[in-house]
């Protein structure tokens, strides 16, 4: 059953509840260093300067996209890299759906070209979610990290908000 958020821009309240989110998600089938905030401090310092919007329902933050663009060249300026997290007490409620839903249409309004993220490889249901969702395959990074003793492909995932001229 689908819950009904609402997706605005994060602000200062939201911290906490984002860093309890941030402490929780990362492991090792989804991310080649596992996370770690020991204050909202410092994983305020880590935020900087990212474009993140929350998932809430009431003053309950449920999940959240976070966006960057790749570098700071002017080339780049037309795409966007991002992050996204949804609490595991609120996963398979299509909170992940909605904020990527979010993401397009803001993208489309700001000008962007392209969304993309890295996924892992044995984070399979990630990688369904995103192809689901439109995102198609740019790039496989074959045997990209090392890990409790075995390498792991890394996928390059990207959404296109507009045709190539």
């Amino acid at each position: 059953m689908e819950k009904k958020i609402r997706i605005r821009s994060m602000e200062e309240r939201d911290l906490p509840a984002l860093l309890e989110i941030e402490n929780t998600i990362w492991t090792n089938e989804n991310s080649p260093v596992l996370h770690y905030y020991k204050s909202v401090d410092e994983y305020k310092e880590k935020i900087d300067g990212r474009i993140i919007f929350v998932a809430v329902e009431g003053d309950t933050v449920h999940g959240f996209v976070d966006v960057h663009h790749p570098t700071p060249l002017l080339s780049h300026k037309k795409q966007w890299m991002f992050g996204i997290g949804v609490h595991p007490n609120s996963q398979s409620f299509g909170i992940g759906r909605q904020l990527l839903d979010y993401l397009k249409e803001v993208a489309v309004t700001e000008g962007i070209h392209k969304i993309s993220l890295r996924v892992m490889g044995p984070n399979t249901k990630a990688i369904q979610f995103y192809r689901k969702n439109g995102f198609i395959q740019e790039a496989l990074f074959k045997d990209e990290f090392f890990i409790n003793g075995a390498f792991c492909d890394d996928y390059q995932f990207a959404f296109f908000t507009t045709q190539s001229q």
